[in-house]
């Protein structure tokens, strides 16, 4: 997949800067930011170094769900997590994402959060997978560009290394969001699920289709079973 970098409210326009000359080193070159065009100061483009084309071809957008529209995979990044006692931040590690988007088609956002709120759960609400980078207990935040170069690199060196033959048609966008809906009906209809587990469910169920890259075949067998299914 084609990786997107997608900057939520960044507060220091050094980072954006430091930001493209890290995409520049790992061959991405797609900067969304959601925001301020302002960020894009003096102090901006004297950190990005060689990488000033990529800030001057940014796109600018007023919300999260406007900058992931056209968007096939979006991934959520943060350096808090909470385990069983949040499913919402159950993470995947970047090589365990490196490992899985290799070989797939379309577009993959990167959203980062502000430097320090980092992003809302409203925002992570709208992606698909959570992930974050394993870092010492002593200080497990990282600066918002380490992190961008981090993620970058992962996906960066394991493409170099080898291909990652898929011989199945993954299922697209529009399959995967159909499959989603659908089991959302299921659940909403469903009286024996409990009203305060309902969107629980429905949250596990996306994050599950979005580790699984399921096939387009797989997708729409899950699509048939959902639809037939009387509760």
């Amino acid at each position: 997949m084609e990786p997107v970098v997608i900057l939520v409210n960044p507060k220091y326009s050094g980072n954006v800067g430091a930001i493209a000359r890290c995409m520049k080193n790992f061959e991405v070159r797609e900067l969304r930011i959601v925001g301020d065009r302002g960020i894009l100061d003096k102090e901006a483009y004297i950190r990005s170094v060689h990488a000033k084309d990529i800030l001057d071809r940014a796109v600018f957008y007023n919300s999260l769900e406007e900058a992931i529209e056209d968007i096939d995979l979006v991934v959520g990044t943060s350096g808090i997590v909470s385990g069983d006692r949040n499913l919402k931040r159950v993470p995947i590690t970047p090589k365990e994402l490196a490992e899985k988007h290799l070989g797939l088609k379309g577009k993959m956002g990167l959203v980062f959060g502000r430097e320090d709120d980092g992003l809302t759960n409203r925002e992570l609400d709208l992606c698909d997978l959570f992930l974050s980078i394993p870092t010492s207990p002593e200080y497990p935040v990282m600066n918002l560009s380490h992190a961008v170069a981090v993620i970058l690199y992962e996906l960066y060196t394991l493409k170099l290394e080898k291909p990652f033959p898929v011989k199945m048609r993954e299922a697209s966008k529009l399959e995967k969001d159909t499959l989603i809906k659908l089991f959302e009906d299921f659940v909403d209809a469903n009286e024996n699920i409990p009203e305060y587990r309902k969107e629980l469910c429905k949250v596990i169920f996306k994050r599950i289709i979005s580790r699984a890259f399921i096939s387009g075949k797989e997708a729409n067998t899950l699509m048939c079973a959902f639809r037939s299914k009387k509760v």
